[in-house]
């Protein structure tokens, strides 16, 4: 009797340590959605006919679909299940890739990407959703680094490969690329992922619905939820606005906005390393106070450079900020995420819907203004760093006031 539980526990704690893998893969397909095509916005701009402000609204409408497609997948996971809706969410994400790739305008093209951001929201939720249903405790912080680890290597290294594939191909293969990486995550999802929520955990989409006001009265739920949106929008900024600046301003090529992408991006990826070799002997408030500080110090280095547009102290400044995101988004994550075991599709589609709210407003007011200097660059940061300020101060008090009953 006693093989039988230790075969069972092994089996349970392989397919444990398989989720911690699969989620973050799940939650990859977003990072990517996002910024692989990034270095083509010139040239696709120049053969369809459209401003730069044009183009750069296909990055905003995928983030404001992408938002509304975790609200719809968040009342399709806690009904139909996490399975079925991720399944269903890849599905889509690989028909918006091919229409996206054989466009013929640019209508076509938004359209494309709206369908690719609704997709993606699908897999932001269930990842979060599938964590939540069976990862506890100090595994969980650990769990939810990995998580925005594999959401941040897309806007790493998808931006690089996006350069290499638009010198080398043209920008059409940015979406076969985006179609093939599409395929991997259904294949891992349809043959390794099993149904997470229980039947007697199943609610309709009225309950969840209803459950939405629950979610969002708490207050640290909220304040962790902005920090994450500031963070974001702060993460994504240089993806918006510097193509033009690298391609059109200083005349650089798309492969070399890809390294400055990739410098960006690995700053990140640097920063959240650091927080998991910290997050034991750390709390979480603690690591966000720090990631709150480096963001004011990569602001200061962006305003070193002096009013006019300085590509060197910009992108030194970008980078500074990146890697103070690794020590803010995970926790500020892993805060909110821990909330509420029981409701975690709402949960997880609300959390991804205002970060990706807030994130989409920045993106939409840095494209609506046309930033061409340091100054303006700096100004951008600073108002994302004292959302995410105020936030961080709110989150503080409202769990020592927690802690003291």
């Amino acid at each position: 009797m006693s093989i039988d539980k230790n075969a069972s526990g092994s089996n349970t704690t392989r397919y444990d340590n398989f989720l911690i893998f699969l989620a973050p893969l799940i939650n990859s397909v977003g990072g990517i959605a996002i910024d692989l095509y990034a270095p083509s916005i010139p040239s696709i701009g120049k053969e369809f006919g459209v401003t730069a402000a044009s183009m750069q609204n296909t990055i905003v409408i995928t983030l404001v679909f992408y938002a509304i497609g975790q609200l719809a997948f968040g009342v399709l996971a806690d009904w139909r299940g996490r399975r079925w809706s991720v399944l269903l969410g890849l599905v889509l994400f690989m028909f918006g890739s091919a229409v996206a790739g054989l466009s013929q305008s640019y209508g076509m093209l938004m359209l494309a990407r709206a369908i690719q951001g609704f997709a993606i929201g699908s897999c932001q939720v269930v990842a979060r959703a599938i964590l939540i249903d069976r990862i506890r405790g100090e595994r969980f912080r650990v769990a939810a680094v990995y998580l925005s680890l594999a959401f941040a290597l897309g806007p790493v290294l998808a931006p690089y490969l996006g350069g290499v594939i638009e010198v080398l191909a043209g920008w059409r293969w940015n979406f076969a690329v985006y179609f093939a990486y599409g395929f991997i995550v259904f294949s891992f999802a349809l043959f390794g992922l099993k149904e997470s929520l229980t039947q007697e955990a199943r609610r309709n989409p009225m309950q969840t619905i209803l459950g939405y006001g629950e979610v969002l009265a708490n207050p640290q739920f909220t304040s962790a939820v902005v920090m994450l949106g500031a963070g974001f929008g702060a993460f994504l900024m240089w993806n918006v606005i510097g193509p033009y600046i690298v391609q059109i301003k200083f005349g650089y090529s798309a492969s070399f906005f890809g390294l400055t992408a990739l410098g960006v991006g690995s700053c990140y990826l640097v920063g959240t390393m650091f927080n998991r070799a910290l997050i034991k002997r750390n709390s979480a408030v603690r690591l966000m106070s720090l990631g709150i500080k480096t963001f004011g110090c990569g602001v200061l280095i962006i305003l070193s450079g002096g009013i006019p547009l300085n590509l060197l102290t910009a992108v030194g400044g970008i980078m500074l900020i990146s890697l103070a995101q690794g020590f803010i988004f995970s926790n500020a994550m892993a805060s909110s995420m821990s909330l509420f075991p029981s409701r975690a599709g709402a949960a997880a589609s609300l959390q991804g819907c205002l970060m990706i709210a807030i994130g989409s407003a920045a993106s939409a007011s840095v494209s609506a203004i046309g930033i061409e200097s340091n100054l303006g660059i700096a100004i951008a940061f600073f108002c994302l760093l004292t959302i995410a300020f105020i936030a961080y101060r709110r989150l503080v008090r409202d769990e020592v006031q927690l802690a003291r009953g």
